[in-house]
């Protein structure tokens, strides 16, 4: 993918980089809000892996990310196409 121009690798001139102990560690950011912008474009995109013909892939649906990430989403998108199952009992 990086031959082809579709990926640059993590650096912190791409990327938001943040420490436990130091904050964020390549400031300024853009807007105040940008982490939380990030993640939804993470879930946004995530979810567009969910189209298929004649569907855009995002969900028309109301949804609520609390501590999501990639390896979230595509578990929630794969449940969604009915390609896994999901035990109850993991969700509580």
């Amino acid at each position: 993918m990086r031959g082809a121009g579709l990926i640059k690798g993590g650096s912190l001139e791409n990327a938001m980089v943040c420490s436990m102990s130091g904050g964020w560690l390549n400031p300024p950011l853009r807007f105040d809000d940008e982490p939380c912008r990030h993640k939804i474009l993470d879930l946004i995109g995530d979810f567009s892996l969910l189209a298929r013909n004649g569907s855009q892939g995002f969900p028309i649906a109301h949804v609520v990310a609390y501590k999501a990430g990639h390896a979230l989403h595509t578990s929630f998108l794969h449940h969604l196409s009915g390609e896994t199952s999901v035990d109850q009992g993991t969700l509580a």
